[in-house]
């Protein structure tokens, strides 16, 4: 589940850096951090219930 998410990411990140969609690169780099967050808390989530 979150390979799959987090390639997503990898690929919104690749191509925001390679200068794909320039008029909206801030609010798309904006997304690809609270994905990353994301992907980090629900890691965090799965490791505690896992824990448990």
């Amino acid at each position: 589940m979150f390979r799959s998410l987090d390639n997503e990411r990898s690929w919104l990140l690749k191509n925001i850096d390679n200068g794909k969609w320039p008029e909206i690169r801030k609010e798309l780099a904006s997304l690809e951090r609270e994905i990353s967050k994301l992907i980090l808390r629900l890691k965090d989530v799965d490791s505690e219930i896992k824990k448990n």
